[in-house]
């Protein structure tokens, strides 16, 4: 028969990672359920106008516009822990670029 991809949406709101900026909490998803195309947008944010922060707004209303103000070293630290948290890695940013 092959394989039927589960139903992944039942359980999604339990597979959060929250991160808080100016004491604000952003629940976004666990890197691991990020959708294709959302990690897509993520390799291509070096080629996009606002970057990493464009893409974190889409996965997380609100969190790259607060991010915009915090030193790239820490959104690298929280982009890091974001992908160690599920065991994957999305691969360099234009935040996380030297």
């Amino acid at each position: 028969m092959g394989y039927k991809v589960p139903d992944w949406k039942k359980s999604l709101d339990q597979n959060k990672f929250d991160v808080e900026v100016d004491g604000s909490t952003f629940l976004l998803p666990k890197a691991e359920y990020m959708t294709g195309a959302q990690v897509q947008r993520f390799s291509e944010a070096d080629d996009v106008e606002g970057g990493v922060y464009t893409v974190l707004d889409e996965v997380s209303p609100g969190l790259g516009t607060a991010m915009k103000d915090v030193p790239v070293k820490y959104v690298k630290e929280f982009i890091s822990e974001w992908q160690k948290d599920s065991g994957i890695s999305l691969g360099e940013s234009s935040a996380s670029s030297s």
